[in-house]
């Protein structure tokens, strides 16, 4: 784990969560932003934040959309183009 606290992930998790009052789903992708920011970590890599918000939401029951591309920030998808047209 990185320099983040587990209430810190708790509260990204239980902060992010969208649904019902009975099932709730979670977006790593937005959560890994959260957490960087309520931690003030800019080190850790995206998947070690995944791995811990996606321990934390699986134990409160919620259900987990892996959504995290490494690199994406990076991307330039002006100069992507679909191969099988």
């Amino acid at each position: 784990m990185g320099p983040f606290e587990n209430i810190d992930v708790l509260q990204v998790v239980r902060i992010c969560a969208r649904g019902g009052s009975n099932r709730k789903v979670i977006s790593t992708s937005q959560a890994v932003e959260e957490l960087r920011v309520l931690s003030g970590d800019f080190v850790s890599t995206d998947g070690d934040m995944a791995n811990e918000i996606l321990k934390a939401a699986v134990c409160l029951g919620y259900a987990v959309v892996l959504d995290e591309r490494a690199g994406a920030d990076t991307l330039n998808y002006a100069n992507l183009q679909i191969a099988s047209r």
